[in-house]
């Protein structure tokens, strides 16, 4: 009896699968590894489209297998179909992603099979890109800084109309940007759900969405991680800007963040512990004066992680520039984005996306990072 990897899912949800097979469908559908060879189970709707582009060394028909299934019980499920799969090909024990439905598990055990969760990630040298990777997320990073080019110049379109912001006759709003890039994107066959247009006092919360007027002389991080339809991978940029004139506590908050980002730049490498780039980060903060704790009943200052792992998913587990210990593989693909939020002032980013290198790390794709908008 031989050992199996095994993930039922669909290739748009799970990334694993989709870098185990280049094959993506909106339904569910059975992969699995054995003795070193790679099976696409699927439905006639998708057979033959699977045979043509799926890097796997055979595609087998799952109707065959449910009229096997069938036979024995008219009342199948796909649990009965797996084991008429697994069967077939001397599997019993299946390592499966941890994110699995623990109702499968359960109902593989009950059909007699070891079940046992893998790695996150499933597939471990998912943490090093190939060349080829690197390529598809810097593509997506050129299409983000293309948006965000078009997100300054609409503020530079923009007019101060008493203590919000014009464009086009109406008040320019989060959500009238974020609707402006999202169509943008769409356009470039990029897919974003969500993007973060964050103004004033939404600004010093790094995951606040936005909401309402943009308003002159406040900070406006505006944050885009979208998915390539074409590729499935995903690139993520951060930028802070202000429309008008940034007050001078912004402007030095604003300073202290690139110079802060500069520094775990130039820290990174292969080996390095993200731990040690992340706390480099902090140090210079605090020396700059900007402490991170609880003031007026909320987290204050630098309370986020630096940077994280991303391609497929966004983010990409494990490994993050964070508090925990990491050690940085070659060819990792990381944001590195430090910032700093208070109340008083406003909350500023700055984010790119480090492909790192033995020597060091470069940066995928570059933009401007001015503070103001005139």
């Amino acid at each position: 009896m031989a050992d199996a990897k095994f993930i039922y899912d669909s290739a748009e949800r799970n990334a694993d699968l989709y870098y185990a097979t280049r094959f993506a469908a909106p339904d569910p559908f059975i992969y699995f590894e054995v003795r070193g060879k790679k099976y696409l189970v699927l439905s006639d709707l998708e057979i033959d489209r699977g045979k043509k582009i799926a890097t796997v060394e055979r595609v087998l028909s799952l109707a065959s297998y449910a009229k096997l299934a069938e036979k024995k019980n008219r009342s199948f499920t796909i649990v009965d179909v797996l084991k008429e799969i697994f069967s077939e090909h001397g599997i019993k024990k299946l390592v499966v992603p941890q994110t699995m439905s623990f109702a499968m598990a359960d109902a593989l055990r009950k059909k007699g099979f070891r079940v046992e969760p893998g790695p996150v990630p499933f597939y471990e040298e998912r943490l090093a890109k190939t060349p080829e990777e690197r390529k598809l997320i810097e593509r997506s990073q050129r299409v983000i800084f293309e948006a965000m080019r078009l997100a300054r110049e609409t503020l530079e379109k923009s007019r101060i109309k008493g203590d919000r912001l014009a464009y086009r006759g109406k008040t320019l709003t989060s959500e009238m940007m974020q609707q402006i890039l999202r169509v943008f994107l769409l356009e470039r066959n990029h897919f974003a759900p969500e993007i973060i247009v964050a103004c004033g006092m939404h600004s010093i919360d790094p995951h606040d969405r936005g909401a309402g007027p943009l308003r002159p002389h406040k900070a406006i991080i505006v944050d885009i991680f979208p998915r390539s339809s074409a590729t499935m991978y995903y690139g993520d940029a951060t930028r802070t800007f202000c429309k008008g004139r940034a007050p001078d506590a912004l402007k030095r908050m604003y300073a202290t963040v690139k110079e802060g980002q500069e520094l775990g730049i130039s820290k990174l490498r292969a080996g390095v512990n993200g731990r040690l780039v992340h706390e480099s980060i902090m140090r210079y903060f605090e020396k700059k004066g900007y402490v991170t704790g609880v003031k007026g009943g909320r987290r204050q200052g630098f309370f986020h992680s630096t940077g994280h792992s991303i391609a497929l998913d966004l983010p990409e587990e494990p490994g993050r520039l964070g508090p925990r210990d990491f050690i940085v593989p070659m060819g990792y693909v990381t944001s590195v984005e430090p910032g700093l939020y208070y109340a008083a002032v406003g909350g500023v980013r700055i984010e790119d996306l480090v492909y790192v290198t033995k020597k060091g790390c470069e940066i995928l794709s570059r933009y401007p990072k001015r503070l103001e908008v005139r």
